[in-house]
């Protein structure tokens, strides 16, 4: 690089930290200026303006991934086993030790450009991406087989990267080495101890007995619709009074009658629906007595709500990548009498022997499967299929690829 190269790339990676510590909220000129002790002025001669920065540093992180995935030889990788390997040794570390990468993807990248899988299209480039399902299918995996375990261990190592996407502190190299190693454990056994007794799981009976229908949902509000349909369109972050207002034909200020502000509309949209879910799941889930059956009795139930209400599941996706009252604050998942169940569980059972808190095993559980069933969705999978995918959640959840077969 010449002299001016290389101080294009110190604004770069300037950007990089000054605005990554700030959760990408702050993205000021002044702050950058300050950090670089550079005038505003003088950051022009390199940068016509901040999209152009902003532009420079997609380009640096999707050209440095792109190395990244060229030099793990991932397809030179056969096995399941050799590709997770591959995924949590260079992709999981390269996130956790380039932390501000990986908020720059989630917070700044996913929240421009909403059409998920065309963006990671883009990042991966001509690369084979890290666990893709066209590198699992080669070692001999169906394609709905490869495309559930690719999704599984992804979503296990995205949800496991979230703990500290808004933390005031960045990860240490010994949790870094933890995280790394409880991927692989979960991708290889799932999170019910080896010496646990496995049962027979009768996936079509707990199917009918868990059965819901329109009648269990809650009724549709105008205003909640507005909201949701709103938030599919633009984003949570992006969805103002003004665009619902609009949405509903009404006012923006006979909104306020109904609200205090926007983050209360969707809060409240989120909760009354949680609230109605749970009750749900506690009808099903006292109809079976081992933890194995129960635990697929919510992963049903949670499916078949969603999926009769896809409104309100584009609000649960969206806040697996946004949270409100940005930029530290997520949002509180509410999941404490799904925590008080994994906390019976794991003290009963042979369940999580990783001794994971009961309520980031809720959440987590909660972030892999509306993951799989977005994927489901965006590729129209027949409902065969869907339930093909959730099935084989559950069995990955519990016993990883190694003991799902």
């Amino acid at each position: 690089m010449n002299k001016r190269e290389l101080k294009a790339q110190l604004i770069v990676d300037t950007a990089f930290k000054v605005w990554g510590d700030n959760y990408f909220y702050n993205t000021s000129l002044s702050s950058l200026a300050t950090a670089l002790e550079m005038t505003k002025p003088a950051l022009y001669r390199y940068y016509k303006n901040k999209d152009a920065i902003l532009l420079a540093m997609k380009n640096d992180f999707i050209e440095k991934y792109q190395e990244l995935l060229k030099n793990s030889k991932s397809e030179k990788n056969k096995t399941p086993e050799e590709l997770l390997i591959s995924y949590t040794e260079s992709g999981v570390r390269f996130f956790a030790e380039n932390y501000n990468y990986y908020r720059f993807l989630v917070l700044k990248l996913i929240n421009m450009k909403q059409d998920i899988e065309l963006l990671f299209k883009e990042v991966v480039g001509d690369e084979e991406n890290f666990l893709s399902p066209v590198l699992l299918k080669k070692s001999g995996l169906s394609e709905i087989e490869a495309q559930s375990i690719s999704g599984f261990i992804l979503s296990v190592g995205g949800f496991l990267l979230n703990q500290k996407l808004f933390s005031k502190t960045i990860f240490t190299k010994k949790e870094i080495d933890q995280m790394v190693k409880a991927i692989q454990f979960i991708g290889r056994h799932g999170l019910k101890r080896k010496n646990g007794k496995s049962i027979s799981i009768d996936y079509e009976l707990i199917e009918n007995i868990c059965k819901i229908d329109k009648r269990d949902i809650l009724p549709f509000n105008k205003i909640f619709t507005a909201v949701s349909e709103v938030i599919a369109e633009k984003g949570i972050w992006d969805t103002t009074v003004d665009a619902i207002a609009d949405h509903l034909g009404m006012s923006k200020s006979s909104l306020y009658f109904y609200f205090d502000n926007k983050d209360q509309m969707i809060a409240d949209v989120v909760d009354s629906e949680r609230e109605r879910l749970n009750e749900l799941v506690v009808e099903r889930i006292t109809k079976f007595e081992s933890f194995e059956e129960q635990l697929y009795s919510i992963f049903y139930v949670m499916s078949s709500y969603f999926l009769l209400k896809p409104s309100i599941f584009t609000i649960m996706n969206w806040l697996r990548y946004q949270f409100l009252n940005k930029p530290v604050k997520p949002y509180n998942q509410k999941l404490e009498k799904f925590s008080e169940y994994i906390n019976i569980v794991t003290n009963t059972t042979s369940f999580n022997p990783l001794n994971f808190p009961p309520d980031i095993i809720a959440e987590g559980l909660s972030f892999i499967l509306i993951h799989g069933l977005w994927e489901c969705l965006g590729k129209n999978s027949t409902p065969e299929n869907v339930n093909f995918r959730i099935r084989k959640i559950h069995q990955l959840f519990l016993y990883g690829f190694k003991g799902s077969k």
